[in-house]
């Protein structure tokens, strides 16, 4: 009885194996999907975590990024002059100054055709064109690691060129405040001009960063009798554009006065003069220049 019983067990058993042989197989890929998931789940929960940490990043970027245009905005507003900010910079402003002729790359047929890559190419660096082919690259999009002749073709032939060719007239890196005068020494408001100086084609935050211009002493540039600061608040933005573009012509004329000159009703015909040909308005800016000046000469004693 008890053979029998054990020749019985034997065979259920041999019907066991056979039918859940792979028993432990199983149990082995199911906690490894299992532990997968949990991993996974935890993979999950970092990313959000990463996501929520980079849009938090996006976003702190973006109200600094708004921070600085508000503030730059505000600066051009107030009508403070590119020229003297530079001028009362106090480290190298490096520019790059390019002035180029034709132009050529292969075609699919390894033929040489004209082209005209240059440009679209100079303006991923906010180029500004001066007239011609003269263009200008401004400081604030010079790559910091550009400091010499070399670094300057390396650039020039990695980020323009990309095996292609041109005919360069010069190609310079230089440096805004030193060795470098531009100016606008006409009488006259040029209707339709065909060329420009620096000083015409950059803007604040061409050239300054915000920690920049934290750093320049804007109470003196008003101390030394800026037109444009004294003239903002009464004009609009298009003729205080056309003011500061002749702005260095204007002060010429006058003499260069200082603060507290131009804090002086007598000066008020004067300005006026120099101003008719340009606004509107000369008188009344005029009024309100020399008001501005006795209010900026008062307060910054």
């Amino acid at each position: 009885m008890f053979i029998i019983d054990d020749i019985i067990s034997w065979i259920v058993g041999k019907l066991m194996d056979k039918f859940f042989s792979n028993k432990k197989e199983n149990e082995e890929l199911i906690q490894l999907r299992n532990e997968r998931t949990e991993l996974s789940q935890k993979v999950n929960e970092l990313e959000g975590e990463k996501d929520t940490i980079a849009k938090t990043f996006i976003k702190e970027k973006e109200t600094k990024e708004q921070e600085k245009k508000r503030f730059i905005d505000s600066m051009k507003r107030r009508g403070i002059s590119v020229d003297k900010l530079i001028d009362r910079y106090d480290k190298p402003l490096m520019a790059i100054l390019i002035s180029y002729a034709s132009q050529k790359e292969k075609n699919d047929k390894g033929n040489y055709i004209n082209s005209s890559f240059i440009r679209t190419e100079l303006e991923r660096f906010n180029s500004k064109y001066l007239g011609g082919t003269d263009a200008l690259i401004p400081p604030a999009k010079v790559p910091t690691w550009i400091k010499d002749q070399n670094d300057l073709k390396k650039w020039f032939e990695g980020e323009i060129l990309k095996k292609r060719y041109c005919k360069i007239k010069f190609l310079t890196l230089i440096d805004l405040k030193k060795k470098t005068i531009w100016g606008k020494n006409l009488p006259y408001e040029q209707k339709k001009p065909k060329h420009f100086n620096i000083g015409e084609v950059l803007d604040i935050d061409d050239i300054f960063t915000e920690e920049q211009i934290n750093k320049i002493s804007i109470s003196q540039i008003i101390r030394d009798g800026d037109i444009g600061w004294l003239s903002s608040s009464i004009l609009s933005e298009k003729e205080l554009d056309k003011l500061l573009k002749n702005q260095g012509l204007i002060e010429k004329n006058l003499g260069n006065p200082s603060l507290r000159e131009l804090a002086d009703d007598k000066k008020i015909n004067q300005i006026e003069d120099k101003l008719k040909n340009i606004i509107s308005k000369p008188k009344e800016v005029a009024k309100a220049i020399v008001e501005e000046a006795k209010f900026w000469d008062k307060r910054l004693r």
